[in-house]
């Protein structure tokens, strides 16, 4: 499923919670959505899934705009995975995940499956208030794929967990995306946690769309240098000297090392200094600038 906002706003009375916010969805993609707390991309999520209208502005779905009729067919295809979901706690997991398929109007003959595929099988039976948090975020991830979407949504899904039952999530969404070509937004304000899990990012700061591409696109429209650490055969001789000739700033040569700072436009110059005098050169690292210093580069 392609989605797009197109100019979408929304206030909350005198609260302008999303001001203009254009973005696309692309088929088969995970557009991480990244932001502070406050920032808007909960709103933004909502108006998504059509949870929420837009004060102002348009959502296309596949190239075109849904009238509001369509909307709850629409929904059908799209699980949202909210941060936080109350379920009744004297219900079993079960029963919980039969009350959402007769919500979304599936067959209660997928709540077996749907269960053993989140490692919940073992404790269908039990109440869901004796769940632990993992537990709960598993029977939230469950409703949302119940009707097998094209377009799943999930708003800081790993909030409080510990960092095994994140493993453990990551790794389970990464077999739903291996099994189906499912579109998948994810936000987050862990940055480290979802950079290589991500194909694009969408930066939003104070309801603003701020900046969105690929982590290679962000970093060289940004102009975010890269850092060269080099491991010399010997002394650093007038090879700093060279590459700072090239563009290379920043420069701290130590005992046998040289560190420099590279901006992406003179990359392949600093580059083709290295190549010619590899043989002075016993290890290189490149280390690119990461979606956090991407972030805190966006005005």
């Amino acid at each position: 499923m392609k989605i797009e906002l197109r100019n979408v706003s929304r206030s909350f009375g005198d609260v302008q919670a999303l001001a203009d916010v254009s973005l696309e969805v692309r088929e088969g993609e995970t557009l991480g959505l990244v932001g502070p707390n406050g920032s808007g991309k909960t709103t933004l999520l909502k108006i998504l899934v059509g949870l929420i209208p837009p004060t102002s502005g348009e959502i296309a779905v596949n190239g075109r705009v849904p009238a509001p009729a369509e909307w709850p067919r629409l929904r059908t295809r799209i699980g949202y995975m909210p941060e936080r979901v109350s379920f009744y706690d004297n219900l079993s997991a079960a029963e919980v995940l039969s009350f959402y398929a007769d919500l979304k109007g599936v067959s209660g003959e997928r709540v077996g499956p749907m269960l053993d595929r989140v490692g919940l099988k073992a404790a269908r039976d039990r109440r869901v208030g004796g769940y632990s948090k993992g537990m709960r975020q598993r029977l939230n991830l469950a409703q949302a794929l119940l009707a097998d979407p094209d377009l799943l949504v999930l708003d800081e899904p790993t909030s409080g967990l510990d960092p095994v039952a994140i493993r453990e999530f990551y790794d389970f969404l990464s077999g739903i995306r291996r099994e189906r070509a499912v579109s998948v937004v994810h936000s987050s304000h862990i940055l480290a946690e979802i950079e290589g899990r991500i194909d694009r990012a969408a930066i939003l700061k104070d309801g603003r769309l701020k900046a969105a591409g690929s982590l290679e696109e962000l970093r060289s429209s940004l102009n975010i240098p890269l850092r060269l650490i080099l491991s010399l055969r010997g002394t650093a001789g007038d090879l700093g000297a060279a590459l700072a000739a090239e563009g290379a700033y920043d420069l701290v040569a130590g005992n046998g090392t040289i560190e420099a700072s590279v901006s992406a436009g003179n990359k392949m110059r600093v580059m083709s200094v290295l190549m010619h005098r590899e043989s002075e050169i016993r290890d290189l690292t490149i280390r690119e600038p990461s979606l956090e210093e991407v972030f805190f580069g966006v005005d």
